[in-house]
């Protein structure tokens, strides 16, 4: 049985195969990505992706962007939840 993403994968790749457009196939990429500091970049930093893994590659760096983020806020404001408990 498919997993939800391969099955999405392959009905991405249907569609870039049954319509095909400019830039469905390939896209550039930042191997440093910009949020991390690779905006300002030559040639070194750029990779050629395929669309599809292209866009998957962005949605895990923007999941794993939310996660620290996540992180920051809990370690900032305190994640210990012991002041809240009424002590006896």
């Amino acid at each position: 049985m498919l997993k939800i993403a391969d099955a999405v994968f392959l009905l991405q790749l249907n569609e870039m195969i049954r319509s095909p457009g400019e830039g469905h196939f390939w896209q550039v990429d930042h191997i440093r990505p910009v949020s991390g500091g690779g905006g300002q970049c030559s040639l070194d930093n750029l990779q050629t992706l395929c669309t599809v893994c292209h866009r998957e590659r962005t949605a895990r760096q923007a999941k794993e962007r939310s996660q620290v983020r996540r992180q920051s806020l809990a370690s900032k404001h305190g994640s210990d939840i012991t002041r809240f408990l009424v002590k006896k």
